[in-house]
């Protein structure tokens, strides 16, 4: 939970980078793990359900119209993402990796853990470029 990893970085004094005493960037890490649970993880989840797991337990494969409207909701939001949070940065809150930018790649390596199961195997390839 980022309530978890807030209690932490401030328990354990880690270095600056992790959660930012800068107000700005702070709140750019505040900002992503407030929207992140919303956006990312919510249509990441129905990605999976809807490609991986709800298959497995009907028996029955992912029909193609909802596989197009769970993927382009995914989309949109990636999309979202990579404008707003990461615009030209290499990291959410700037020149250094933050827990946003941990947050955020737990989410991307749950839509690619199995990427020829959920058919995004170019998700794998851009989070272990992270």
């Amino acid at each position: 939970s980022t309530a978890i990893l807030l209690y932490l970085a401030r328990k354990f004094k880690t270095p600056d980078h992790w959660y930012p005493s800068d107000l700005q960037k702070r709140a750019r890490v505040d900002e992503y793990l407030a929207w992140q649970h919303t956006n990312i993880r919510a249509k990441a989840s129905k990605v999976f359900l809807s490609k991986v797991l709800l298959p497995l337990i009907t028996g029955q494969p992912l029909s193609a119209e909802k596989h197009e409207a769970v993927t382009e909701d995914l989309n949109v939001i990636l999309k979202q993402f990579e404008e707003k949070f990461l615009q030209d940065k290499p990291f959410i809150a700037g020149s250094e990796i933050s827990l946003a930018d941990i947050v955020a790649l737990v989410e991307l390596m749950q839509v690619s853990i199995n990427p020829s199961a959920a058919g995004y195997a170019s998700w794998a390839d851009q989070a272990r470029e992270w």
